[in-house]
């Protein structure tokens, strides 16, 4: 374990003072891929309805909170209904399963079409996919949910990748772009200071909560890493090098754990 980092300046942000270091932990490992692919790839607006599959993942369920956060409508979607109740524990309007084979998946398109229209106001489909899944839940299900014009975001492809047809993004004039916040990020870091910040301000007001699992002090980092290696955590494993960052976040630590 190293006593000291070095980092560029355009790599450091100074957190709220109601903020445990514990809660920002998780920031770069699930919510920066998700707001790059809400804020700057998907260009979303307070009241627009937001698609999210693999919702009941690390960056699903951040995805989620930083859509509600940012004034928008979210259906959450899933593979098996067992999962169902982890996006709506981070406040998803809508949880839908699309299973795992296409009758499940034209089934999962139709209450999509439907809540879209009568729940949310949204007739012509949702605004904005974040997809973590691709295979062939893309084509059997989500071009035909999202609107003329609209954009799906791919994030990840956790079902395989299929081949995407043109024709079809061609008639209904779809947008589907790739999101990576990693190079973006990089050649754009003023913009990224920025994003980060809008993030520890959703931190601050209690409006996104990274899961927390174990903080452990640093002479327990053995320990940490073991259950990181055995897989058996929830949430972040933390290390904590210093005994007032371990006080100071400890309370917080349980309350997030209790949303696990």
């Amino acid at each position: 374990m190293a006593s000291f980092v070095k980092a560029s300046e355009t790599s450091v942000w100074k957190i709220p003072d109601n903020v445990p270091l514990s809660a920002c932990a998780n920031l770069g490992r699930n919510y920066y891929a998700a707001y790059h692919s809400l804020k700057i790839v998907g260009e979303i607006s307070p009241g627009q309805l937001v698609l999210v599959d693999g919702a009941s993942g690390g960056v699903g369920m951040a995805t989620i909170e930083l859509t509600k956060a940012m004034g928008c409508y979210c259906i959450a979607g899933v593979s098996t209904k067992d999962k169902m109740q982890y996006p709506k524990s981070v406040g998803a309007d809508l949880v839908l399963c699309y299973g795992k084979n296409r009758k499940s998946y034209k089934r999962f398109k139709t209450e999509v079409k439907k809540a879209s229209a009568d729940l949310f106001g949204h007739p012509r489909g949702v605004d904005v996919i974040i997809d973590m899944v691709q295979g062939e839940l893309f084509d059997a299900a989500l071009l035909s949910c999202v609107r003329p014009l609209g954009k799906i975001c791919l994030v990840g492809f956790t079902a395989g990748q299929k081949l995407i047809r043109p024709g079809i993004l061609l008639v209904k004039e779809v947008c589907v772009v790739g999101s990576l916040w990693g190079r973006w990020a990089v050649e754009n870091p003023e913009q990224h200071t920025e994003n980060v910040y809008e993030m520890l301000h959703y931190l601050a007001r209690g409006d996104i909560k990274p899961r927390v699992d174990r903080i452990f002090p640093l002479d327990r980092f053995i320990e940490a890493f073991q259950l990181f290696e055995n897989n058996k955590g929830r949430g972040n494993t933390i290390v904590c090098f210093r005994e007032e960052d371990q006080q100071r976040t400890n309370q917080p630590s349980e309350i997030l754990r209790s949303r696990l």
